[in-house]
Parts: C-alpha cells; sequence; structure tokens
C-alpha cells in the first residue's frame, strides 16, 4: 500500500516513524507533528491536511500531511515545497494457497503504517495548476496470518513520485487530478474529479480512484461534496461511494480536511 526513521528534505532532521501495533492513529499526528516542529522557521501559507475513510469489516485509512514553502522566494502554488505525510491503512486481499492454510481462498489482513517525506515544485501555466514530488515513502507491513509470497511484508523504504494537474474548464468546472507511484512497490494512486462550483460556493462532483500494489488491485467511484468553510482557513469535504476490488467490494465514507495556518 504505501512506508524507520526518514531524514527531512529540508532540514537534515530526523523524523520518529510510527510503529505497529494499539494506538496507530496517534503515533499517525504524533510523527507528522514532530516533523513540522522540526521544520524550524518557514516562510508563510502553510497547509495542513487530514481525513479518514471507512469501509466494511473494519478496512480503513487515515492520514495527516502538511505542505510548506522551502525557505526563500517561494509559496503555496508557485515555487519549491516540502511535503511530509504520516498514514494507516488497513486493507485485506485473498491468496489461493490451500497447501499453506488448508483453505481454497484465504483472506490475508494488512496493516501499513507509514511516513513520507518530498520536495516539490509547484507553478502555474495560464490557469493550468502543476505540482510535482520527489521523496521517499518507509513502511512498516504485518500481514495476518503472514503471506510468505507477499513481497511488501515487514518494514521498507522506497522512492516515491506524485504529480497532480488542476485545470478549470468551462464556467464553474474544473478538473482535479492526481497520480502518484512508489518504486519498488508498483503501488500506485490515481485520482481523477470533475469538480462544480454551486451557488452557495461549494463544491460538488464525482471522483474515480484506482489503487493497487504487488498484492491488490481496486477501483473506487464516488461522489465528493466539499469547499465547506466553519473559519476562513478551515476547508472540509465528504465523499462516499463504491469500492471495487474481486474479494472485498463494498461502500466506503471519507472526510478530509484543510487548514491553512
Amino acid at each position: 500500500m504505501t512506508p524507520g526513521p526518514v531524514l527531512s528534505v529540508a532540514t537534515g532532521t530526523r523524523c520518529p516513524a510510527p510503529r505497529p501495533g494499539p494506538g496507530w492513529v496517534g503515533r499517525v499526528l504524533g510523527g507528522l507533528l514532530a516533523c513540522i516542529v522540526a521544520g524550524g522557521a518557514l516562510a508563510d501559507g502553510r497547509l495542513l491536511l487530514a481525513g479518514t475513510e471507512l469501509r466494511p469489516e473494519g478496512e480503513r485509512y487515515a492520514y495527516l500531511g502538511a505542505i510548506m514553502p522551502l525557505p526563500g522566494d517561494n509559496r503555496l502554488g508557485k515555487g519549491w515545497v516540502q511535503r511530509y505525510w504520516v498514514d494507516a491503512v488497513r486493507y485485506s486481499y485473498e491468496v489461493s494457497n490451500p497447501g499453506l492454510y488448508g483453505v481454497d481462498r484465504q483472506r490475508i489482513r494488512g496493516s501499513v503504517t507509514g511516513l513520507e517525506a518530498a520536495v516539490g515544485y509547484m507553478f502555474q501555466a495560464g490557469d493550468l495548476g502543476v505540482a510535482g514530488y520527489a521523496g521517499v515513502r518507509h513502511a512498516d507491513t504485518t500481514l495476518s496470518p503472514d503471506d510468505p509470497g507477499s513481497r511488501i511484508r515487514g518494514a521498507k523504504l522506497w522512492p516515491k513520485f506524485q504529480l497532480e494537474v488542476n485545470k478549470p474548464l468551462a464556467s464553474r468546472w474544473r478538473s482535479e487530478n492526481i497520480a502518484s507511484y512508489v518504486v519498488g512497490l508498483d503501488g500506485y494512486w490515481l485520482r481523477s474529479r470533475l469538480m462544480h462550483t454551486t451557488n452557495v460556493g461549494h463544491d460538488a462532483g464525482p471522483e474515480v480512484v484506482l489503487v493497487g500494489d504487488r498484492d491488490f488491485r481496486a477501483l473506487k467511484l464516488g461522489m465528493t461534496y466539499g469547499g465547506i468553510r466553519p473559519t476562513p482557513d478551515l476547508a472540509v469535504s465528504f465523499r462516499g461511494g463504491i469500492h471495487l476490488q474481486e474479494e472485498a467490494t463494498g461502500p466506503y465514507v471519507g472526510v478530509d480536511l484543510g487548514l491553512s495556518f
């Protein structure tokens, strides 16, 4: 799915990685906050991102991230930035190895805690907004029961790349697209949204997500409603739909927060 300690790209400060086991939500929060504090003096215009997604049978995803300009003449949307991300994933897939498990198809439940650090560049080309990132992802994956054939089990460190492209279309419509790839894991995550700004200033539209790695592949089809601002610096969005996976199809719901600080 996705990543010990990782070196802060901007400061050379070592940030603690979350460890598997109970209390994973607290470690996700603490790991990223430690990275932000380690960043020292930063330029204005920082963005804190957080969210969660829930699916049946205890499958879930939670994340906390921060995007901050690098020192100098940089700001969000134009120039060099640093990106930190911590997350926790619980998911499942099936394998066919009756000689090992004693059943024709055995469901494997995976638990991942990850930490990422990356440097990126943002720019505008006309009305086209582009952001590209390069960094590393450290993931600690536990499988129950163990799957000896999995190449992602245990603690691993991989390079990761991400590209984001946003473009206004017709009046009040825009396209939002993100693609990421983890080298070595063969892990990918692609999301495309077609968003419409409503008369009350909120955003609504469909989303399509493709996600997978060496163990599984899934497709998500859903809707998102966002742009809700309880305060001028806080944006909230909600999403939900169907998670299509050969052995684990079911509904999903999620909430995402964005805070300027």
